[in-house]
């Protein structure tokens, strides 16, 4: 369908939807697809409300376009905002990303002495009906990890985001935290006497968590480019991935599309934590997946250029963001 449309004397020309960022396409059309998968599912489940809101986010997106360079800006939209929404999911991911950015840019102008690590956090893996108590062993774990003696005096500031996976093969979900910590540019040397190798992260997650065995810790340093913090934002993941919530029968899309919706209601997916708490207060970023998901980037076009207006509606019949001409 995206590769030929037959026109004759009485349809008007319809132009697909191409939007490319350096070069790369953005994936409305899949993310919409996928939008639209999910909202057939809360409909068997007779979720008419999510399915209706669901169905039409982000159905008519206008963009500002700078004729010179045909570079798009979105200008408006609307999105519905549900927790498993894919095209929301998507746009909340790079909203995120922008937001944990400003702050690693205030950390690296105003706090020098400080630098990030990733920690990744996880236990074994859990079953369907064990995944809402999971999330809340995990979440009050991070809080306990938090007020340890120990890591409140090497890290100075934190950002952590809970990531679940789904694995196919043995039926089970893989809750787990990203985090970005702030630790004294000292933290490495091994006259640091409190420094914490892997196998401490361990003991320390797994004492946080009340588990008899040894969970997954893993700690890695961030690499730097002429100064900055490449990356560091990258921590800022989907919550799940696409390929979690679309399975390939609708029975197994709608108990894993039911799950998710029970386990994620009203839970906080991001958080903040010390220096970096107080510097997204001050930037108005301390909840990054939550407001506008239209203007989430610093890219903007110049109000005296933003001339030309493009309007792409999705079309239910060709699955594809059409504009007519």
């Amino acid at each position: 369908m995206r590769d030929f449309i037959i026109y004759n004397d009485y349809t008007p020309k319809l132009e697909i939807l191409q939007d490319k960022i350096n070069g790369k396409e953005q994936p409305w059309r899949p993310k919409k697809m996928g939008n639209t998968k999910i909202s057939d599912s809360y409909r068997r489940l007779g979720c008419e409300k999510y399915a209706e809101n669901m169905k039409w986010c982000g159905w008519q997106l206008e963009f500002d376009v700078n004729p010179e360079t045909q570079r798009k800006y979105l200008k408006s939209a609307k999105f519905c905002q549900k927790r498993l929404c894919i095209m929301c999911q998507w746009r909340k991911a790079i909203k995120v990303f922008h937001e944990v950015s400003r702050v690693m840019d205030v950390v690296e102008r105003d706090y020098p002495d400080l630098q990030p690590i990733f920690l990744t956090l996880g236990q074994r893996n859990c079953g369907f009906g064990d995944l809402d108590g999971e999330i809340d062993s995990i979440l009050k774990a991070f809080r306990r990890l938090n007020d340890h003696d120990l890591f409140r005096s090497q890290v100075q500031g934190w950002f952590r985001a809970l990531e679940i996976t789904y694995n196919p093969k043995s039926n089970t979900w893989n809750p787990h935290i990203h985090a970005i910590l702030l630790v004294d540019k000292q933290y490495f040397r091994k006259t640091n006497k409190r420094y914490i190798d892997q196998p401490r992260w361990i003991r320390l997650w797994r004492t946080a968590m009340k588990l008899d065995y040894d969970p997954t810790a893993r700690i890695q340093k961030v690499k730097t480019t002429k100064g900055k913090y490449k990356g560091v934002a990258e921590v800022a993941k989907y919550t799940m991935k696409d390929g979690d919530l679309i399975a390939h029968d609708e029975e197994t899309t709608d108990r894993l599309v039911e799950t998710l919706t029970k386990a994620l209601y009203r839970r906080r997916l991001y958080a903040f934590g010390g220096v970096m708490k107080k510097i997204a207060k001050g930037l108005g970023a301390e909840k990054p997946d939550e407001g506008d998901l239209v203007h989430i980037d610093k890219d903007k076009i110049r109000a005296d250029i933003a001339k030309v207006i493009e309007v792409y509606r999705w079309d239910f019949g060709l699955w594809d963001y059409i504009r007519r001409i």
